[in-house]
């Protein structure tokens, strides 16, 4: 295959991966802005909030975080619970490594960071169904987008926090995002029991310390997942093996 018909079929994942994850970006950006908002809300300078969007890099891990800043906790504790929300990134990254392990180092690391839910998703979605050439523009294509709408939307956020009121009338726009960017994204059983037991979880610990009601949503979200996700190939094991 020639080096120009490489480049066009790269073109045409990173196509393909933008158009998929359209309909996402705009409660990502939203997600952003709400997080946005919070850090400034939170009492950090703009700098600080900068630093922590792009460093960072998560809404789960931040919005977790800030309540602990402001109560005073300690480093470490804040350290841990950031650590714990996204152990789901261990997970992620395993499930692509077999795509990208043969790149170099700094690459890796690279989308490794520019790694997002809603991109992996809609990756791992389109890998079940075969094993496409250059997977590695595909998963650029799938996640870039939603890490440039996310930092926009932060920023917007930031910036709107210096003549937003303090008020927590806002947090239902997190809601909403929130929903914008998972609804889509519950096409099976397994994802919609995830979603099901997690938001029970969140439900019953919203008044948990730490937040740790949405720490513990998050572990009983993936064990439900995996649970049923091993339940439905038990049966269609044995679904086979009685044919």
């Amino acid at each position: 295959m020639t080096s120009e018909a490489v480049a066009g079929i790269r073109r045409r994942r990173l196509r393909e991966g933008f158009a998929a994850v359209l309909p996402a970006l705009f409660g990502t950006g939203a997600w952003g802005v709400i997080t946005g908002v919070a850090m400034i809300q939170s009492g950090l300078t703009l700098p600080q909030a900068l630093g922590m969007s792009l460093l960072v890099f998560s809404g789960t891990t931040q919005l977790v975080a800030l309540p602990l800043m402001v109560a005073g906790a300690s480093q470490l504790l804040i350290a841990v619970t950031a650590i714990l929300t996204g152990l789901r990134f261990i997970v992620y990254s395993a499930s692509v490594s077999r795509d990208l392990v043969r790149l170099p180092l700094p690459r890796r690391l690279l989308l490794g960071y520019l790694m997002t839910d809603t991109g992996l998703g809609l990756y791992q979605m389109q890998r079940a169904r075969g094993a496409p050439p250059q997977r590695v523009a595909m998963y650029v294509g799938y996640n870039v987008p939603v890490w440039a709408a996310w930092h926009l939307g932060s920023l917007a956020g930031i910036l709107l926090a210096s003549v937003m009121p303090a008020s927590a009338g806002f947090a239902y726009l997190g809601v909403l995002a929130v929903l914008a960017i998972t609804v889509p994204m519950i096409s099976s059983w397994p994802a919609f029991g995830a979603a099901l037991v997690a938001a029970t979880v969140a439900v019953a610990g919203w008044r948990w310390p730490w937040r740790l009601g949405m720490f513990a949503a998050i572990v009983a979200g993936v064990l439900a997942a995996l649970a049923l996700e091993q339940g439905f190939a038990r049966w269609r094991e044995r679904t086979v093996r009685s044919r």
